[in-house]
């Protein structure tokens, strides 16, 4: 009896202990930094102020997008294109503390 009894105590602690491991790992469906590449033209800036992003189109007139901390639609709000031009955006050290929104 008393072996079972510190077997269940035994077992217990371990699922609490696993339980709170898993309560401290990081969200699955958390998104990566930079382009998100998923058809959504969005892209996920991942530092502390705004920063100009280089915007790649179809026809290959580049563009710059100031971008916020944390998820941007590059084609939402005051884009000047149908989301189906933009291709690919990047940071490739371009300004930071611009205002948000596109430059020509």
């Amino acid at each position: 009896m008393r072996i079972a009894k510190t077997a269940t105590s035994v077992i217990a602690a371990g699922m609490l202990a696993g339980a709170g491991v898993m309560a401290l790992a990081a969200p699955a469906h958390a998104a990566p930094c930079g382009w998100q590449g998923d058809g959504t033209q969005d892209y996920n800036h991942c530092g502390d102020t705004n920063v100009m992003l280089t915007v790649e189109h179809v026809f290959g007139d580049d563009d710059h997008f100031c971008a916020r901390p944390g998820m941007n639609n590059i084609n939402a709000g005051n884009s000047p294109y149908n989301t189906w031009r933009t291709v690919y955006a990047y940071y490739d050290g371009g300004p930071a503390n611009c205002f948000y929104g596109w430059y020509r």
